[in-house]
């Protein structure tokens, strides 16, 4: 591979990053809208409900996500028959998690004992299947690295989802928005994509073999991975009033909000990178640059999150939900845990082993739950927080030697590559450490902490190009970023 070569496939892919991460963000600050209006309108008892209800829905939409896309964007020729087997397991697996759902939605009442929670999670059933109908011919512009399209399908689709929530919210009150919500925007999304796409969809599953080692896996492991993530949600309302745990998810969802907006959409575009860089014999750095270039995102924003969470909580929910700043605080803390180990899933698929996905769940799973059980039982909240810690270390380790096992990136390159982004945080870090509570600040918050915010922003960008230059300005995410400033101010 020439020079020439890897900074095209580079430029490539972070411009697919950022695109899609740009369309992700604003599909998510929709999402995010609604979510605050909900919380305005109905008050921490009554999101409890809503977020009870909505833990199955996580659940079912982890599941959903088994890697149809990925098998298809491996393949160098994609036929009409293969097209119609993965339209034929989408359907087949929306129409099964709907069921599912539908059938334990009175189990779920009858444990938490609200009759309202039957209704409601039946509805919210119905969004699996649309979701599973989307023409699977959307792969074509992923093969291509182009993602301009996938971006503007999830933008329309959430921003009719979100008319629809907020009006409905709005007009009555009635937490039956998040419902609305939740099944319209899969709706628009299946709608639009056979015009973006089109094809003809045909029962078939005559290609069933090319999926069926991978599927198989990602399944077990899917399974396995909603389990992790909402086991804590599962348990906790058997233990704490609805107020408490309304507090708890919200200051969840606001902590993983940057998850969904920058982690989860560049899902697609590292692992069409980790394909054309292992054809191109580089994927050992391509992997430590997504590794890199992950906690280099992500890194400052869960930090601002954690050292500012009451202002945060203060501006975006209201005084009445004060008392969820420390849980904020604790559950962003607590991701940084999980940042290096976002790209393996990616890395292992290339080299066709989806095994360590479920198995690297399993490992998971095997610390989190006995640690959630005990820490929800004896210390309520504070025991779901430190759960989530523990599961997070044991997950890097895991993560540190199946990478090392799989790929031959030694341990050292692997912390190292993590480490550098959070050296150039330092600064930043330890000026947010001396900032007085902005609650105080009255009617000045709001500018206090967009102040603050570029402060900190500049300071980390200082420290991470500092460190970039004395490090001999190594190709990544910041000689990317740097090339196109200095374009933009030579013109």
């Amino acid at each position: 591979m020439t020079a020439a070569d890897g900074a095209s496939l580079s430029a490539r892919t972070i411009r697919a990053g950022i695109w899609t991460v740009g369309a992700r963000l604003s599909s998510r600050l929709i999402d995010f809208a609604v979510l605050l209006v909900l919380a305005r309108l109905l008050g921490p008892a009554d999101f409890g409900l809503v977020a009870t209800a909505m833990t199955v829905i996580y659940i079912v939409e982890a599941v959903l996500e088994l890697p149809l896309t990925f098998v298809l964007v491996r393949l160098p020729q994609v036929t009409d028959r293969m097209y119609d087997t993965a339209f034929t397991l989408g359907l087949i697996r929306g129409l099964l998690v709907a069921g599912l759902m539908a059938a334990l939605a009175w189990p779920l009442a009858s444990l938490y004992g609200d009759p309202r929670l039957m209704p409601l999670i039946c509805t919210l059933a119905l969004a699996p299947a649309a979701r599973g109908l989307i023409s699977p011919r959307m792969v074509i512009f992923e093969k291509a690295l182009d993602f301009r399209r996938k971006g503007a399908l999830e933008l329309l689709g959430k921003a009719a989802a979100g008319a629809i929530a907020i009006f409905i919210a709005v007009s009555t009150g009635n937490y039956w928005a998040v419902a609305a919500g939740t099944i319209s925007a899969p709706v628009v999304m299946m709608i639009v994509s056979y015009v973006m796409a089109p094809m003809r969809p045909r029962l078939s599953l005559a290609d069933w073999p090319i999926f069926s080692s991978m599927t198989g896996w990602n399944f077990l492991s899917q399974i396995v991975s909603a389990l992790n993530w909402q086991v804590d949600r599962l348990i906790l309302p058997i233990y704490i009033d609805v107020t408490s745990f309304g507090r708890f998810t919200t200051a969840n969802d606001i902590a993983g909000l940057p998850f969904q907006a920058i982690v989860q959409p560049t899902a697609v575009p590292l692992f069409s990178a980790l394909v054309n860089a292992r054809e191109k014999g580089s994927l050992v750095g391509a992997y430590l640059k997504a590794c890199s270039g992950i906690v280099m995102l992500m890194a400052p924003v869960m930090c601002f999150i954690a050292l500012m969470a009451g202002p945060v909580i203060h501006i975006l929910l209201g005084p009445a939900w004060a008392s969820g700043a420390p849980i904020l605080a604790g559950v962003a803390l607590t991701s940084l845990f999980v940042l290096p180990t976002v790209p393996m899933s990616a890395l292992v698929l290339v080299l066709d082993r989806p095994r360590l996905v479920a198995f690297r769940s399993l490992v998971e799973l095997a610390a989190r739950v006995p640690l959630t059980v005990v820490g929800i039982i004896f210390y309520g909240i504070s025991g779901a927080i430190a759960a989530k810690a523990g599961a997070g270390v044991a997950l890097l380790l895991m993560t540190l030697y199946s990478v090392r096992s799989v790929a031959g990136i030694p341990i050292r390159d692997q912390i190292r590559s993590s480490l550098y982004p959070m050296v150039a945080l330092v600064p930043a870090v330890a000026f947010l450490y001396g900032v007085p509570d902005l609650t105080q600040s009255g009617p000045y918050l709001y500018p206090a902490i967009a102040v603050v915010g570029m402060v900190y922003g500049m300071l980390y960008i200082a420290g991470l190009y500092g460190l970039w230059w004395v490090t001999g300005r190594p190709d990544g995410l910041e000689s990317y970023l740097a090339g196109k400033a200095t374009a933009y101010f030579r013109r």
